[in-house]
């Protein structure tokens, strides 16, 4: 019986993209590969792209490619900012989305498919944000990573049940990541290519009036066709004097193929330039196969089709960014050539036409690059009844219960990132059912710990049943924990706190010893006075904040500000602000703000949370009840511990990780949007002048720009 076909008419959705062709060139070879293993599965198309509001879709995509087409600075700015803000946001759902979440769920609502693949990395965290949200649970989901390069989207693959990768060096990278292993497959790129054989490249040849004794040179830029095929052509028939035949395929791009036929008209005899406007996959495909050198930009596919073929590749710098990144990968394995400009391009089109050992050299490499390519294993993912979603158990989370796996591994790694002696732990208020103002506890809770020991006031203690005041728990317990640790106990609000709500960790590391032992001595002595009657909970004059202060105070850590002089009760919110600053301005102690999530799908009676609120705050306590805005202090994390839905797992993340070029971290948070931007387009600008180009509707108001922006030029 044929492993792919355990379950008959299997209805699969392949999300795409059309910017570009690669996206949906991927969606057809992965469907044309489900259809020719089970021709009875139902196998639906769609453009990611037909969700977006169809005036900005328009604006959008013009942008897009006149900014990647003519500004590569810029682009490559914007870029940069996109990997910078995945990294370090701390959910990818607050990534600005062009394709409505609801608006995709309604979509597949209606075709109510077994499998849901997708091709392009906006559909892939679209699918990863309705998961988040509890959605999609029955239904598996894959994606098909395109580029060849990590920048954030190993992180999308966390959200998701399987992510296919071009390549093994790819998928070490997926690993170093936190991904794991179970969620990834390298796969390569799922392209057809035909073997072509000597009878089908003479019917090619004389299919575009070509001849075998002449090198053919083929030139593509995309379906936009983005680059200066003009440039490309002089330069090369300045450094190529025999006789040449070029192909250039032109795309959509009616300019350049304006301007190819002037050029045609002064051109030599002995070249003979063919010039074509858009055409099919197929034939673009053929033309590889009788090609001696292809020139084109550095794509996901392309590319990759050509060393499926065999042509000897240069990779000219086209368009900057992810596929600037393409190249670097690609030159890394020796499977390209890269090109600076066209100068360089010709120059190296002759090391192909006149040096055979080079040529060789890359068609071996190109060969073992093949190997990567198991298309078989995405089929086997799409109708395997073997592959199951990830699913949670019923008591997962709740007392007594399942608890969060990787609990430890998660920690280590992050005392390995974030050493600490102390941590301020301040947690959500929370409740049963959603409230703007949760009135059980509106203000949520602080708690304090010292070396490995956390504690917490506990509201509801009783030294008839409890010999403490104050909980004494690992950090592990406080958080994750699923067990009572004595019968005055409550699930998510003295305990196990991540399955009912949100903490964020202030974790300050230098602390001398005598502080942490004066620290300690307080505790004890708030302990010794409880047992003795002296003090009581009181949630206005000796609630957990006060106890978190008296604990600092200990430790010569605690000060008074302004919001003391109100005499209204101690807030966890404010008592924790008050600590970081005093922490802040101490330099011989260290500080990092991390983020404990709270446990998505966990059966528990606390499921619902938000940010707390403070009564000497109230301005920034009303915003946080008519909005769900994220606050200031929940963006600062730079480090947390997140579960993604339905995968039991815990994991660490550093939001705040390596940005590649940019060398001063700051200036994404200072001036990024304005200095950074503004340089690169100058630089640009500049460029264009230089080579007497032409940018659409370049006006005054550009000269006058860059003008005023030479003094950047010079930093």
């Amino acid at each position: 019986m044929n492993i792919y076909s355990q379950k008959q008419n299997k209805k699969i959705i392949i999300f795409y993209s059309s910017i570009g062709y690669g996206h949906i060139s991927a969606a057809e070879a992965i469907k044309k590969e489900i259809l020719k293993y089970n021709s009875s599965s139902i196998v639906i198309l769609k453009d990611i792209r037909d969700f977006m509001n169809p005036l900005w879709r328009k604006i959008d995509e013009k942008v897009y490619w006149l900014v990647a087409g003519n500004c590569p600075k810029l682009f490559d700015v914007l870029f940069q900012e996109i990997q910078i803000r995945g990294n370090s946001i701390p959910s990818l759902a607050l990534l600005p989305n062009d394709y409505p979440d609801e608006k995709v769920f309604e979509f597949i609502k209606t075709k109510q498919p077994d499998i849901i693949l997708s091709t392009h990395y906006g559909a892939a965290q679209v699918l990863g944000n309705l998961r988040e949200k509890g959605k999609l649970k029955d239904i598996k989901i894959g994606w098909l990573h395109t580029d060849f390069f990590q920048g954030y989207f190993s992180r999308i693959s966390k959200r998701i049940d399987q992510t296919f990768l071009a390549h093994s060096e790819l998928e070490k990278m997926w690993l170093a990541a936190g991904v794991p292993s179970d969620k990834i497959m390298t796969t390569g790129m799922p392209v057809y290519v035909p073997d072509y054989g000597y009878k089908e490249q003479k019917i090619i040849l004389n299919k575009y009036g070509l001849v075998e004794d002449m090198p053919i040179i083929l030139i593509t830029f995309g379906k936009e066709g983005v680059g200066n095929y003009t440039a490309l052509i002089k330069d090369i028939i300045l450094y190529y004097k025999k006789p040449l035949q070029i192909i250039a395929v032109c795309g959509k791009n009616k300019k350049q193929q304006f301007l190819l036929k002037k050029l045609k008209k002064n051109m030599s005899d002995k070249v003979e330039l063919k010039i074509f406007s858009l055409l099919s996959h197929d034939n673009l495909l053929s033309l590889m196969s009788v090609a001696d050198t292809l020139i084109t930009k550095a794509g996901g596919l392309t590319p990759v089709e050509a060393f499926s073929t065999g042509v000897p590749t240069i990779l000219l710098n086209v368009v900057s960014g992810h596929e600037r990144e393409n190249a670097a990968f690609f030159a890394k394995l020796g499977v390209a050539k890269l090109a600076a400009n066209t100068n360089q391009a010709a120059k190296l089109l002759q090391t192909f036409l006149f040096n055979p050992i080079e040529k060789e050299a890359m068609r071996k490499a190109q060969k073992k690059f093949k190997e990567n390519f198991k298309i078989e294993k995405i089929v086997k993912f799409a109708l395997s009844d073997n592959f199951i979603p990830f699913s949670l158990p019923n008591d997962f989370g709740a007392e007594n219960g399942e608890p969060v796996l990787n609990v430890h591994n998660a920690l280590s790694q992050l005392n390995a990132n974030s050493p600490a002696e102390v941590e301020l732990l301040l947690s959500y208020a929370t409740s049963q059912s959603p409230q703007h103002i949760i009135w059980e506890n509106p203000f949520g809770h602080i708690a304090i710990r010292v070396d490995k020991t956390v504690y917490s006031a506990n509201y509801i203690a009783n030294p008839s049943i409890d010999s403490n005041f104050l909980q004494h728990l690992s950090l592990v317990d406080y958080l994750y924990g699923v067990k009572p640790p004595s019968p005055s106990q409550i699930h998510t609000n003295t305990y196990g706190m991540a399955y009912g709500r949100e903490t964020i960790g202030l974790r300050v590391t230098g602390i001398p010893a005598h502080c942490l032992t004066a620290m300690i001595a307080e505790v004890y002595r708030i302990e010794n006075d409880f047992k003795q009657g002296l003090i009581k909970w009181d949630k206005t004059k000796f609630n957990c904040a006060d106890v978190v202060d008296k604990i600092l105070q200990a430790g010569d850590y605690e000060d008074s500000n302004i919001y003391d002089k109100f005499k209204l009760p101690s807030m966890p919110l404010n008592s924790f602000e008050k600590a970081k600053k005093n922490f802040k301005s101490d330099t011989s102690v260290k500080t990092d703000l991390v983020a404990y999530h709270m446990v998505p799908g966990a059966h528990t009676d606390y499921n619902y949370c938000r940010f707390p609120l403070s009564l000497k705050q109230p301005i920034r306590s009303l915003t946080h009840i008519v909005s769900n805005s994220k606050d200031f202090l929940e963006m600062s994390v730079s480090k947390h511990l997140v579960m993604y839905y339905g995968d039991p797992r815990l994991y660490f993340e550093n939001l705040h990780s390596d940005f590649g070029n940019i060398k001063n971290k700051n200036t994404y948070l200072c001036d990024f949007h304005y200095y950074i931007y503004y340089r690169a387009l100058a630089n640009d600008l500049k460029n264009f002048f230089k080579s007497k180009k032409t940018l659409p509707k370049i006006t005054f108001w550009s000269r006058s720009f860059l003008k005023n922006s030479e003094y950047l030029n010079k930093k």
